[in-house]
């Protein structure tokens, strides 16, 4: 069913990792790909590092990758920006997702035209007025992704982006006019463009039926759905209770 894959698309958070702790044998299964010829990328939603900041977290857990291989919603909506021609954004996030649009040439200001909203852990009431002040003079509303929650440590839920971006909206009563991340499929339509690959020869992995899943699905890639849950999904998706139930598929 698989012979055509060519790339392996990893979600990271629930499905590689909980918060600084690697799931077990997601190493494995990463390997055995790369063993089997498949190019291997990790693609997630979360903005608050950097491309080179991920490499560094899996490299702490014995998983390397180039910067090349990572895929974020934060590198995603710096490249979005660039292709629209913005020069500068109000950057509602962290320091590590202005540096992803200052690596593509586009400077965080005090006042823009576009403000960007990625997820921030030290996300205060100061900062959504400091964001409201900018998004009222803006014309643009970009959300990095309207997730709404994560595995965190231990699986413990998280709040995700999509609580940053709820709360500016409710201050402004608008709505973001774009989201950039998943299900969104522009970060495939990202690798695919600078990796070379169709949408038939990827394979996604990941824990998060609506946005992994439902992408993979829309956008005509094939998936493994990882979920102990037992209701059947539709469309052709393999499901996994746990990653290291690949290992023995494969």
């Amino acid at each position: 069913m698989y012979e055509q894959i060519k790339a392996v698309l990893f979600d990271l958070d629930g499905t590689v990792y909980y918060g600084n702790q690697m799931i077990e044998n997601a190493d494995k299964v990463v390997q055995r790909f790369r063993e089997l010829g498949k190019r291997v990328y990790c693609m997630t939603n979360n903005s608050t590092k950097s491309r080179q900041q991920i490499c560094t977290k899996l490299e702490g857990m014995g998983l390397l990758f180039q910067k090349e291989q990572i895929y974020t919603s934060g590198y995603a909506a710096a490249l979005y920006a660039r292709e629209k021609g913005y020069k500068s954004v109000y950057v509602f996030g962290t320091e590590a997702l202005k540096e992803e649009f200052a690596e593509l040439g586009i400077c965080a200001s005090e006042a823009a035209e576009v403000v960007v909203v990625g997820y921030d852990m030290e996300f205060n009431y100061q900062k959504l007025t400091d964001a409201l002040q900018a998004a009222l003079q803006a014309k643009t509303i970009i959300a990095c992704n309207k997730e709404k929650h994560y595995p965190g440590e231990g699986a413990k839920r998280m709040p995700g982006c999509g609580a940053m971006v709820g709360a500016l909206e409710g201050s402004l009563g608008r709505k973001a006019d774009y989201v950039i991340g998943k299900p969104n499929p522009l970060l495939l339509d990202v690798i695919c463009t600078q990796q070379k690959l169709k949408r038939e020869e990827i394979l996604v992995v990941g824990d998060t039926y609506e946005s992994d899943i439902q992408m993979a699905q829309e956008y005509g890639c094939q998936s493994i759905y990882i979920s102990e849950s037992e209701e059947k999904e539709p469309g052709d998706t393999k499901r996994v209770s746990h990653i290291k139930e690949i290992l023995e598929w494969l």
